[in-house]
C-alpha cells in the first residue's frame, strides 16, 4: 500500500463494521514457507499475530474465511471452525496414500502437537511423516490430505464447503465486504474469480484485494473494488489495531 495513510486503514475498517457479512479469502501470500523441510519460527509469529488479528476483526461480524493455506494456523487463532472452509486440504487431516477410502483420519492429540511444532520450527517434516499411522483398510502408510498430495482426497472439506456455498446463498442483496489477502494465480477459480463475480452481481458489495504484486481489479467492477500493493500478513495486523 503506497498511500498507507491511517484515513485510507480507518476507512476500510470502517467498511467492514458497516458490512452485513463478511467474505474473506486468505491466498498463498498468507501461507508458511517452507525451506528444506522446515519452517521458521519467526514467519509463524508474525502470521499468528496477523490471524489473531483478522479474529479481532471479525468477531462481531456474521463471516466465512476460505483459505488456500493448509498450515491450519488460522484454525489456533480462535476464529470458528465452522465459518472456516479449506479446501486445499490442511496438515491436521490424514489420508490413505492409495486413497482406497474416503476416510479422512484426524491425527490423535500428540500427533497434533508434533504438527504444530513442525509449523513453529520445532519439528522435522521427515520426522514426522516417517512415524505417520497406517490405513486401517490396506494398511498403506497415512499421508498428508493436501492438495500437493497424489490421490487428494477431497472429502476432507466437502461437507464444509456445502456450508460454505449455502451462506453465499443468504448474501444475496446484503451488504457484503469482501477482503481478499494475499491470493494470486495459482488456484483463481477458488477465490479470485469468485470473488469479482459476486462483487459484479451484487451492487451492494465492496472487494478489497490485497496483494504484494496481483492487487489489480477487473474494470468491470471498478467502483465497488479497491486494490492494494501491500503484503497482505502486514495489512491485517495494522487493520487490526484498533479493533
Amino acid at each position: 500500500m503506497k498511500d498507507n495513510s491511517r484515513e485510507e486503514i480507518q476507512k476500510i475498517r470502517e467498511n467492514i463494521k458497516e458490512a452485513e457479512l463478511v467474505l474473506v479469502g486468505i491466498g498463498e501470500e498468507f501461507g508458511l514457507k517452507e525451506a528444506d523441510g522446515r519452517f521458521k519460527k519467526e514467519e509463524y509469529e508474525v502470521r499468528m499475530a496477523a490471524y489473531q488479528g483478522l479474529q479481532r476483526l471479525l468477531q462481531n461480524k456474521n463471516y466465512f474465511v476460505v483459505t488456500l493455506c493448509t498450515d491450519g494456523m488460522i484454525r489456533q487463532a480462535g476464529l470458528k471452525d465452522e465459518r472456516i472452509v479449506e479446501p486445499c486440504g490442511s496438515y491436521y487431516h490424514l489420508q490413505c496414500a492409495n486413497k482406497c477410502t474416503d476416510t479422512i483420519t484426524v491425527p490423535d492429540e500428540d500427533l497434533q502437537k508434533k504438527i504444530k511444532g513442525m509449523f513453529q520450527g520445532r519439528e522435522e517434516k521427515k520426522n514426522i511423516e516417517r512415524d505417520l499411522p497406517v490405513c486401517g483398510q490396506c494398511g498403506k502408510k497415512l499421508i498428508w490430505n493436501t492438495i500437493e498430495t497424489e490421490n487428494y482426497a477431497e472429502e476432507g472439506y466437502l461437507e464444509q464447503w456445502k456450508a460454505y456455498t449455502k451462506w453465499l446463498q443468504g448474501t444475496v442483496n446484503h451488504k457484503v465486504c469482501l477482503l481478499e489477502l494475499g491470493t494470486g494465480m495459482k488456484f483463481p477459480t477458488v477465490i479470485r474469480w469468485p470473488f469479482e463475480k459476486i462483487t459484479y452481481f451484487n451492487n451492494k458489495s465492496l472487494l478489497i484485494r490485497v496483494h504484494s504484486r496481483l492487487f489489480q481489479t477487473t474494470e468491470e467492477i471498478k467502483d465497488r473494488s479497491t486494490g492494494i500493493e501491500y503484503n497482505p500478513v502486514e495489512f491485517v495486523k495494522e487493520l487490526s489495531i484498533e479493533a
